[in-house]
């Protein structure tokens, strides 16, 4: 894999999750651009070759003997480039929306976070000329299962220009991609790890969520800055590749899959953080004790719950931001998370100072509790 191209992903990454969906360009298959039939008016139209080709989505994980298949690729645009002959650009403001017609079992989409799932499903696509988004595409099958599922889709708008759109077919498959030719043959290894399935790919502190560090930390990865986590080296081989990348990113854009709930009580979670965490490793003398209570906080058993939830930091630039300690159901609000995961120069220094750092499973309990109310 080529530095540029990885570079080149980044870029996309974050752009992506900062705006829910959005992004500079297409990753690997072309776009399903979106025209008009007429100039300022007729029938919203897809450009795509419906004919030809197909949504191919991959393996994300199998569990009780069903598999996950997905990818974020083709999105949908308002393309800025020339239409071709008979097409025609869309009046700027004209919102777009998509809406299921058909769909076949165990077929389902997630446009800006909206599951559609059902014919009669839609979600909106976004609007004209800045359009762009691109949906999870998923499979939801029984293990071992193949083959081409049916969509049919159509665009509508509330734009007095334009029709909505005809019926579009298009097939989404989860059979393997043809295998490239070429002169040069890759020679396969005659064994390759069997890795374990994956919660969630990309979720590399396991806290239900992919989030945009850990996607950039999987960049950082791909070009040889560190030893990936599982979560991003889905094969086992030791590296992040694009297809890998794409994975996590169709997770930061879709949500992780569903899992069962938690048998551990967020109390129980709670006491388990006190007595492995704050009690030995930040309620310590010039830390976080009763005695010295550095920044004001006191992490000793019977303080630092009443010390953390719903509290505002005593950081300037956290509490402006309008972070709290701990923010009940809101890991993102948090700033002991942002302490524990890497603050920015002016919210102070990483925690703990002393010992090592947390490890991604304590600091996935942590989240965890947070997320789950943080109950004492």
């Amino acid at each position: 894999m080529s530095i540029a191209r990885v570079r080149s992903l980044l870029a996309a990454l974050a752009l992506v999750i900062a705006a829910r969906g959005t992004c500079g360009a297409c990753v690997g298959t072309n776009c399903l651009e979106i025209f008009s039939t007429e100039a300022g008016g007729g029938a919203l139209t897809i450009y795509w070759d419906f004919a030809n080709k197909k949504v191919q989505t991959f393996k994300i994980l199998c569990a009780a003997g069903q598999c996950l298949y997905s990818v974020i690729d083709p999105g949908f645009i308002t393309s800025p480039d020339p239409p071709p002959d008979g097409y025609f650009p869309l009046v700027d403001g004209t919102n777009v929306s998509l809406q299921i017609v058909r769909i076949a079992p165990g077929l389902s989409l997630r446009v800006n976070g909206a599951p559609l799932t059902l014919a009669g499903d839609a979600a909106p696509l976004g609007t004209a000329p800045t359009l762009h988004t691109h949906p999870s595409w998923q499979l939801s099958l029984p293990e071992g299962e193949q083959g081409d599922y049916e969509l049919v889709i159509k665009l509508t708008t509330d734009s007095p220009h334009y029709a909505a759109s005809q019926d579009f077919q298009l097939l989404v498959t989860n059979l393997p991609p043809p295998t490239p030719t070429g002169p040069t043959a890759t020679t396969t290894p005659t064994s390759t790890p069997t890795p374990e399935p994956m919660a969630c790919p990309g979720d590399c502190n396991h806290d239900g969520m992919v989030a945009i560090n850990e996607l950039i930390g999987g960049v950082g990865d791909a070009l040889g800055n560190g030893a990936p986590c599982r979560a991003l080296d889905l094969n086992g081989d030791g590296m992040v590749t694009i297809s890998e990348l794409v994975t996590a990113v169709n997770m930061a854009l879709g949500g992780c899959p569903a899992t069962p709930t938690p048998t551990v009580t967020a109390a129980a979670m709670f006491d388990e953080i006190q007595r492995n965490i704050f009690s030995p490793r930040c309620a310590i003398a010039t830390c976080h004790n009763p005695a010295s209570k550095t920044g004001n906080l006191n992490l000793a058993p019977g303080s630092a719950y009443d010390q953390l939830v719903g509290v505002a930091p005593t950081v300037d630039t956290a509490r402006e931001a309008g972070l709290l300690r701990v923010d009940p159901g809101h890991p993102e609000n948090s700033f002991l998370l942002i302490k524990l995961t890497g603050p920015t120069p002016d919210q102070g220094s990483r925690m703990p100072l002393t010992g090592p750092l947390l490890t991604d499973a304590e600091i996935g309990l942590i989240r965890a509790w947070i997320a789950q109310g943080a109950q004492p």
